[in-house]
């Protein structure tokens, strides 16, 4: 047994049971097939090694910059290809790696076990995230800044997971802004701190708080100030209870009689007005 600092690659098919049972077992595996030829292609690519393999794949490989490309091209194959959409987890830590003896192999045992706790949190934050998602722990994130390259990446945030003692701020990475989302809380992984705004998201709530929320508020003030006014100037008669039979009043409301006590008590009402806004 050896203890080595690995990048951690975690992946899961969203909803792969579900997809099973639709397509059957034959179609399913079929695809299935194709899968691995996409996933075990891209591991030759970016040098990466395969250690499990589930509905997913549990991967570790030697740079950062590796991993994020194999899982970028990963994401767009596979829902190009077969219309999966994956979710991945990628952390960076030390892991203690044995080989197990030829013999349980030829047995079908796995050549190569990672143990640790950092395999648990690495599950976790794979998770977390949503289909199409690719999820980074706070210490992958730190290294993948300095090499992202054209990716966007974002914080979502500090989180909490069920048996691990410390909360650790999470990064979303991806070529395409609407990955970038933050993630729903599930049964084992919390949010606990919120992150903080960029620029582009506080100039959205400045606009949100100071013109679009007034904005509609005076306008349902001035619309409710304007049924006021027509409630008084309109006869309360059944005449005015229907749509139609206000279409029908409308001539009515052309004559400058009707109007012409109601327009002193407008001139009274909106000079009280102005001189209460006006300073003295």
């Amino acid at each position: 047994m050896e203890h080595s600092f690995v990048i951690l690659v975690m992946i899961d098919i969203v909803d792969s049971t579900k997809t099973t049972e639709k397509l059957g077992d034959f179609k399913m595996s079929q695809k299935m097939r194709l899968y691995d030829r996409i996933s075990r292609g891209l591991l030759i690519k970016w040098n990466g090694l395969e250690i499990d393999r589930t509905d997913g794949y549990l991967l570790i490989f030697e740079t950062m910059r590796e991993a994020l490309e194999y899982s970028t091209e990963y994401h767009k194959l596979v829902e190009q290809h077969l219309g999966f959409q994956s979710r991945i987890g990628i952390h960076a830590g030390v892991v203690i790696m044995h080989s197990n003896d030829s013999f349980f192999v030829s047995r079908g045992a796995k050549p190569i076990e990672i143990e640790g706790i950092q395999k648990s949190v690495c599950a976790r934050i794979m998770s977390l995230a949503q289909g199409g998602q690719t999820l980074l722990s706070n210490r992958a994130g730190q290294i993948a800044k300095s090499i992202r390259g054209h990716l966007k990446m974002a914080d979502i945030g500090t989180w909490v997971f069920k048996g691990v003692k410390k909360p650790m701020q999470l990064y979303t990475i991806s070529w395409s802004e609407k990955r970038l989302r933050i993630p729903k809380e599930t049964s084992k992984v919390k949010l606990c701190v919120r992150p903080k705004l960029t620029p582009k998201q506080k100039r959205a709530r400045d606009i949100r708080r100071y013109i679009i929320y007034p904005t509609l508020l005076t306008s349902v003030y001035w619309a409710l100030n304007i049924a006021t006014i027509l409630l008084i100037v309109y006869p309360f008669n059944d005449s005015l209870k229907t749509v139609k039979t206000f279409l029908d009043f409308s001539p009515e409301l052309l004559d400058f009689a009707t109007y012409i006590n109601f327009f002193d008590w407008l001139k009274q009402w909106l000079s009280q007005y102005v001189s209460f806004f006006s300073v003295p």
